[in-house]
């Protein structure tokens, strides 16, 4: 699993027994590989000026790295090549087109890569990938495909719970007390860890990628007018089902924050000064995945059901700075939630997408529908993946 992050791959090793409601996972290894900066860049901030030539060869380049991660990960666990069933690969989505907004060609679209006929041969593994264009061909966005899983693995006869993932873009899952699939509501409620990192990758010129421990927002102090500003995006107030990704909240939109930034303040008659307002504008853009989290909750979360429990997951929920000030807002809005991250229930927090189309990729095997209509759209349930054989 690869992320609109895009720092590198996560790859566990997963023992699934069952299919649906009975699907029992465990996870026995979990690896990581990181992405050379070269190839990071090229995702994502020169991701618009890469050529057919270039995707063409990013794609087998990066299914060259997948069945390395693989490896890398089955090697770790102590386990043999033949002793592995199937590989399941999200790849890295280079743009996701959910929108029919084009005038010669107003269809929806999406493109993730890393070859998986390149992953089956270069491992000897059956590999299954290509999990978004059937919910798309079917009317849905294509996104978000995990509520699968959470439905799968959290769903409770007594509690309301919302699966809570802050990657590179925030989504979630809302999971009502004893809920059927239909009931489960899931869309990306905007930037998560996208803008952040971006923001602090630009005005340190790459010399930090990205806020540790929340450790720069937690310095600073959050601009409220200018915040008001950024939350005034349509995208934050379109209802579900929706989602998004870089095309709207990739590098041009830092770009252009931090140009009005500079602006906005000049306007008051401050100077613009990088050391100055460095931690304030880290603050402010962390403060807007926030704000875009709570606001989701209160609008159309809320009036569905009870939140008794929000699980934080993705690189977010090591970000202090996210994690207190959603646990000061949930507060708020209702004492009595609890906040838990996936490693409080025995699964890791970078772990847990990987996990998720483990789970995705059985149901391919079993082939059992593993989208989730009432959060994309989609017309019907579908069987979401397509097959490559060793």
């Amino acid at each position: 699993m690869s992320g609109t992050s895009a720092d590198g791959i996560d790859a566990c090793l997963c023992r699934i027994k069952g299919f649906g409601v009975q699907t029992a996972a465990e996870i026995e290894h979990f690896s990581s590989l990181k992405y050379p900066e070269t190839l990071k860049h090229m995702i994502t901030s020169d991701l618009n000026n890469l050529g057919l030539e270039d995707i063409a060869r990013l794609n087998f380049f990066l299914g060259n790295l997948l069945a390395q991660a693989a490896l890398k990960c089955i090697e770790e666990a102590g386990y043999a090549i033949w002793e592995i069933d199937a590989i399941s690969s999200h790849g890295q989505t280079l743009i996701h087109l959910p929108d029919c907004h084009h005038r010669v060609l107003p269809i929806p679209a999406t493109l993730q890569i890393g070859d998986i006929s390149v992953i089956a041969q270069l491992t000897g593994i059956l590999t299954i990938g290509d999990f978004r264009p059937a919910d798309m061909a079917q009317g849905g966005q294509g996104a978000p495909l995990v509520p699968y899983a959470d439905f799968v693995m959290f769903r409770h006869d007594d509690l309301g719970k919302i699966v809570q993932n802050i990657g590179g873009i925030s989504n979630l899952t809302y999971l009502p007390p004893s809920c059927s699939l239909d009931d489960v509501i899931a869309f990306d409620t905007g930037p998560g860890n996208m803008v952040i990192d971006a923001t602090i990758n630009l005005l340190t010129k790459g010399n930090l990628s990205m806020d540790t421990d929340g450790e720069i927002a937690n310095s600073g102090t959050v601009n409220r007018e200018f915040l008001s500003h950024l939350l005034s995006s349509d995208y934050f107030y379109k209802p579900p089902p929706k989602s998004t990704g870089r095309e709207l909240f990739g590098i041009q939109y830092t770009q252009r924050i931090i140009g009005e930034y500079k602006g906005f303040i000049q306007k008051q008659g401050v100077v613009w000064d990088i050391k100055e307002h460095f931690k304030d504008i880290v603050a402010t853009v962390s403060e807007l995945t926030v704000q875009t989290i709570v606001y989701s909750y209160k609008t159309w979360v809320a009036p569905r059901g009870p939140i008794d429990q929000v699980i934080l997951g993705g690189g977010g929920a090591y970000n202090l700075y996210l994690v207190r000030r959603l646990k000061e807002e949930l507060e708020s809005m209702d004492p009595n939630i609890q906040v838990l991250t996936h490693e409080d229930i025995g699964i890791p927090n970078t772990a847990k997408e990987a996990l998720a189309f483990c789970i995705l990729g059985n149901e391919v095997i079993g082939l059992k529908p593993n989208n989730v209509p009432s959060a994309t759209g989609a017309q019907k349930p579908v069987i979401l993946g397509k097959v490559a054989f060793p």
